[in-house]
């Protein structure tokens, strides 16, 4: 499921300001970006008011696809890598020229300053800032947690905790995974009058041991943990990540964390997240809820295709 709102979705207010863009390289300190234009154009350069059709392509700084508009970067993943939450909108036919009213307001800031001053038949390459992007990051939306992570090796709870972290409904000696962790574990004993499920680790898990951690069948892979003790107490385990996988993990996973969803009006629990700011002399990781393209630069590949 995507958890980000596309360029032909964004409602971000473009306030009107006026940028001439002449040239093959220019520095333009009022969008914040370099940008690289190739001329191929005809007719008036366009302007606040206009309606225009265009085709474009939006990456990361490290190259990676978040969002097109065009089939063929699309489906070529050899040349065109995706982002981790990139979605296919199903075949060709999904894929078409985008149109909008410069100004009006429908785009985010930064695209609707970046294509002024182009021409149909135009090709221009511009960054846009994060101000004029999607914004910053939502802080609340960010949950730290540690690289060494040691449970108890068994747990008291109810069997509304048990099912939301095993997944289903517990009775005696059940084998059961942890949802988030990969964990193996059963259930010692289960009392449905007083609402009491005891839960323990202590199977055939050993030191060394690999398990796949907050992994979903849809596209978040996850990571491995690594159980590094266990002792009559507790079981710890650690967290296989390195600063490399900064932005390169997808997870799933609840941390209590909700967003509003215009669609559906109401809060809507979040599941999908990305690895972020895995600091290893810390020990500390943060599961980011944010939608990528929040607090991030990002480039567009822009051609102007027709005029109204």
């Amino acid at each position: 499921m995507r958890s980000l709102r596309s360029l032909r979705d964004d409602a971000s207010a473009a306030k009107p300001i006026l940028a001439v863009i002449v040239g093959i390289l220019v520095v333009t300190s009022t969008v914040g970006a370099y940008v690289l234009i190739f001329n191929d154009s005809s007719g008036d350069p366009v302007t606040t008011g206009d309606r225009i059709r265009v085709d474009y392509i939006g990456k990361f700084d490290d190259g990676r696809v978040f969002d097109t508009s065009i089939w063929d970067v699309a489906s070529d993943n050899d040349t065109h890598p995706k982002s981790l939450f990139f979605t296919h909108r199903g075949s060709g036919s999904a894929y078409s020229p985008m149109e909008f009213t410069v100004g009006a307001g429908n785009m985010i800031t930064g695209f609707d300053l970046g294509v002024r001053g182009m021409s149909v038949g135009d090709s221009r390459t511009f960054k846009v800032s994060v101000a004029q992007g999607y914004g910053e990051m939502d802080s609340s939306m960010c949950v730290t947690r540690q690289l060494n992570e040691t449970l108890d090796l068994e747990s008291i709870m109810d069997k509304e905790t048990f099912k939301a972290t095993y997944g289903e409904d517990p009775f005696n000696f059940k084998p059961v995974t942890h949802l988030q962790l990969g964990l193996p574990a059963y259930v010692k004993f289960y009392d449905s009058v007083a609402d009491k499920v005891v839960v323990s680790f202590a199977v055939d898990t050993a030191v060394g041991d690999k398990y796949r951690a907050f992994a979903d069948s849809n596209g978040a892979y996850g990571w491995d943990v690594v159980v590094t003790d266990i002792n009559s107490t507790s079981i710890t385990i650690k967290h296989q990540l390195t600063e490399n996988d900064n932005f390169n993990i997808r997870g799933y996973g609840s941390a209590g964390i909700s967003s509003y969803d215009p669609y559906l009006k109401k809060m809507k629990p979040l599941h999908d997240f990305y690895v972020d700011s895995i600091d290893e002399v810390a020990g500390t990781f943060v599961l980011n809820y944010n939608p990528e393209i929040v607090g991030h630069e990002l480039t567009f590949e822009v051609t102007i295709l027709s005029r109204a």
